[in-house]
């Protein structure tokens, strides 16, 4: 993977406007700044872009951590190449949606075309398919961060193995190995409980022959019993076909006695119906005895009924005419009271537009006082102006100020440090480099002390510089928010001016329609007071209660013929009923005498079946005695029906058992068939255990990786020390008691000597601490068929002193043909000078930021 470019916007301290980073700038470039400027951070972008992952996200930290202070999202760009293809990672982060987003694309010509998947992690295998590292092969590999580069070689013999392990990542088999363990834990547990079912399958096999002699004996009993029960019901049967006859007699006997039942309500009904005929014949006859009473009376009421029908025609006629009276005097009534509401309604708009009148004047004054304030409220929103544009000024100065603090404090803690140096034993001059005598070590210490006093006292003057342009802008702050308060009320003042004005408008256009309504109102009254709007009404009266007395209906005559009328009510339904009578004297005769004759040929019918009745109960005398044996042989059948369902029960006991122990001899079968399976099992996950332990494919990987590491450091520090170093890894060694161990020693050679690695120091120990981890960069990436041609080196190397810093420089010129682009970050500036390219990361109030020199 070779780097391009790197674009970050509110990533760490990074804000809106950071510039890209073109890595086709340099080669070889110092990153620097001052600690916390955001040096790390564009190294962390990378990662954070490339992979999803980077310091700052460990621990508690989260993604949302990652973003600016302020700001509400983040997003980063980082172009590379690969394989002969550009590339392009885009991945973005919303803290207040709590959202995500990444872009992959692949540059086709002059544009980059999207090659992303359909979710993020798709669209991250893609990523990692094509640069063939994950986040963690990263970190040892392109990325040496503080502390990291004698991690190796520093540590005891005995635990080189271990942090060897751990970078070439093979925690994976340690995993591996943890998961074979549980898996032969698990079929441990499984094979006892296996073998505790074989034991009490086996304890269930031993029961099969009593079960099956228990069981001929229980079907023998059965077959015995069930032999008793055929005999008994065929007793039954013989009994039962008996018991139906008899019921069958009954039956008919029951039948007869219920004809005879009918047949004596029958002759009383008829009884009772030729009594009926001759109340009714004496009824009759009284009625008949009136006849000329009731014909009398008949013929008055028809005559009074034509009289009333007549004197009804009149009275319609007369109510017609009433009706259109009352709906005449109803519509005078209306016009009469549509002519006073609209007279009472001109009278109340002439008296509200006299009250807009009145007020003409009261309004007018209040308008004025709306405009006068509006115009001190402009006055006011032009000095709010003016404080806005000081306000900005007084930001500038105190940024001014800030930054001056910030250069006095930088420069009061280098005196410190020069204080610190001059007060050592044996301190050089700063000058020539010569050692100082005692007086002139005590006029530089003096004079430090005199410089520094002069700064606190500069800071002080700034502090109170600060101080007082703070009090100024909190008052014009305050000053700022009384005149807001007041400019609020503008919008209300408006809007009370132009109501008000509304208000005059319609008080001056009051008078004019106040005439009119007057105009109006004068012709209504003098209308109302003639009459004149119902005059057709009143002619159109007069004219019905002529054709009223024209009619000539009597009402009380009308009112002497209903009552008469009424007291003949009764006359019609007593001229029915003689009708009825004379009609119903001939037809009762006939049925008194047919009725008599039915009531004798009933009896006789009757007295027959009697004697039937007496011949049947002879039949049926021995019916409870067939009952009583049907009931005892049914008693006995149940107790037999119940002796069979034990019997069965018992069957079907030994049955389930018999099945149980027929599946316990198939699960038995099955069980060793498993047993088997489950052992083979075991030792094929002992094996795996071994096989991903320590002394099993993890040393296996080390032995075989350590030859590599071995060359790999010897053609670097070939390079580094032409050739008067190298490196020999002894993964054994013999003990005083004549054992060999495993260890993991590194032996020196200079040439002419051999020594151990601990004997080294300074430049020597330097160079090997750094061609090791190389090589183990090297190698890791060729392990995951990755090209990494980008190095980036976050050493500290604040702790080199001047030798160490040319070490370094010379060791980085050394291998800079292993890698396409190298970058050093520190924050040391005696380094700039020793490369040709520095990039410069400086903190300003809007964001880190930086600019490549060089």
């Amino acid at each position: 993977m070779r780097p391009l470019a790197l674009y970050l916007r509110n990533f760490k301290s990074y804000g809106e406007n950071a510039p890209i980073l073109d890595f086709e700038q340099f080669d070889i470039a110092l990153l620097s700044g001052e600690n916390g400027n955001g040096k790390s951070s564009l190294a962390d972008a990378i990662a954070w872009c490339v992979w999803g992952k980077c310091k700052g996200m460990d621990g508690r930290g989260g993604i949302d951590d990652l973003v600016r202070t302020g700001a509400e999202d983040m997003e980063v760009s980082f172009t590379f190449e690969e394989d002969g293809n550009v590339y392009k990672v885009i991945r973005k982060r919303d803290k207040r949606r709590g959202q995500s987003a990444l872009d992959f694309m692949l540059k086709r010509g002059d544009a980059f075309v999207p090659i992303s998947g359909n979710r993020i992690d798709e669209t991250q295998l893609k990523i990692q398919e094509v640069i063939k590292l994950d986040y963690e092969t990263y970190l040892c590999t392109g990325y040496l961060s503080q502390g990291k580069a004698d991690l190796f070689a520093m540590k005891k013999p005995n635990e080189r193995k271990e942090i060897l392990a751990e970078i070439l990542n093979l925690s994976v088999y340690d995993r591996l190995e943890r998961k074979a363990l549980d898996k032969r834990n698990e079929l441990r547990l499984r094979l006892e409980w296996l073998e505790r079912e074989m034991e009490n399958l086996q304890r269930q096999l031993a029961e099969k022959g009593d079960v099956e002699k228990e069981m001929a004996r229980v079907i023998k009993t059965l077959a015995d019993v069930q032999d008793r029960e055929r005999a008994l019901r065929e007793q039954l049967a013989e009994f039962t076909r008996r018991k139906q006859e008899k019921e069958s007699i009954k039956e008919r006997v029951e039948n007869y006695q219920d004809a005879l039942k009918r047949g004596n309500k029958e002759i009383n009904s008829l009884i009772k119906e030729e009594a009926d005929i001759r109340r009714r014949l004496e009824d009759y006859r009284k009625i008949i005895e009136r006849e000329d009473e009731i014909e009398n009376s008949y013929a008055e009421l028809r005559e009074l009924q034509k009289q009333e029908k007549a004197l009804n025609d009149k009275f319609q006629r007369v109510a017609e005419l009433m009706r259109k009276k009352e709906r005449l005097e109803g519509e005078m009534r209306i016009r009469e009271q549509n002519m006073i509401h609209r007279i009472n309604v001109l009278e109340k708009e002439m008296e509200q537009q006299q009250e807009k009148m009145s007020k003409e004047r009261e309004l007018k004054q209040e308008w004025e006082r709306c405009q006068k304030k509006l115009q001190e409220l402009d006055m006011l929103e032009k000095d709010l102006t003016g404080m806005e544009e000081r306000a900005g000024q007084l930001t500038q100065e105190a940024a001014g100020l800030i930054a001056r603090r910030e250069s006095l404090n930088q420069h009061l803690r280098e005196l410190g440090e020069r204080y610190k140096v001059l007060k050592e034993a044996q301190a050089d001059c700063p000058v020539c480099g010569k050692p100082l005598d005692d007086q002139h070590k005590k006029q530089l210490m003096d004079e430090a002390v005199r410089q520094g006093e002069a700064v606190r006292q500069a800071i002080k003057e700034t502090g109170e510089a600060l101080n007082k342009l703070d009090k100024q802008k909190k008052e014009m702050e305050a000053r700022q928010k009384e005149i807001r308060f007041r400019l609020k009320e503008r919008g209300k003042l408006e809007g009370r001016a132009a109501l008000l004005f509304r208000q005059i408008q319609e008080a001056q256009e009051a008078k004019q329609k106040h005439g009119e309504l007057n105009e109006q109102l004068v012709p209504l009254r003098q209308l109302f007071n003639q009459k004149a709007f119902v005059e057709d009404l009143i002619k159109e009266l007069e004219g019905l209660e002529g054709r009223i007395l024209e009619i000539g209906y009597d009402a009380e005559r009308h009112r002497i013929i209903q009552e008469r009328i009424v007291k003949l009510n009764s006359v019609p339904n007593e001229w029915e009923a003689l009708q009825k009578a004379k009609a119903g004297m001939v037809s009762g005769t006939e049925s008194l005498v047919r009725f008599s004759k039915m009531i004798d040929e009933k009896r006789k019918y009757l007295e027959d079946v009697a004697g039937i009745i007496c011949d049947l109960q002879e039949a049926i005398k021995d019916l409870p005695d067939i009952l009583e044996r049907i009931s005892e042989l049914e008693g006995i059948i149940q107790d037999v029906q119940r002796e069979i369902r034990r019997k069965e029960a018992e069957r079907g006991a030994l049955g389930e058992r018999m099945e149980k122990i027929r599946e316990a001899e198939t699960l038995l079968e099955k069980k060793r068939a498993e047993l088997g399976e489950l052992q083979k099992k075991l030792e094929i996950y002992n094996t795996l255990a071994l096989i991903y332990g320590k002394r099993g494919i993890q040393a296996a990987i080390i032995e075989n990786a350590i030859p590599e590491l071995q060359d790999e450091a010897n053609r670097i520090l070939a390079k580094i020390t032409d050739g008067r170093l190298a490196v020999e890894f002894l993964t054994q060694r013999d003990t005083k008691a004549g054992s060999v161990v495993e260890t993991l020693d590194i032996k020196i050679s200079d040439g002419m000597d051999t020594r151990k690695y601990e004997t080294y120091s300074g430049g020597e120990e330097f160079r090997i601490n750094f061609a090791i981890r190389i090589a183990l960069a090297k190698i890791l990436a060729n392990r995951a068929g990755a090209n990494m041609r980008m190095l980036i080196l976050d050493e500290g190397f604040g702790v080199l002193d001047e030798q160490g810093r040319e070490r370094l420089v010379e060791v980085i010129n050394a291998i800079r043909d292993e890698f396409d682009k190298i970058l050093v970050i520190t924050h040391v500036q005696e380094l700039k000078d020793s490369f040709p390219v520095q990039i410069e990361v400086v903190k300003t109030p809007a964001g880190s930021t930086f600019k490549i020199v060089g």
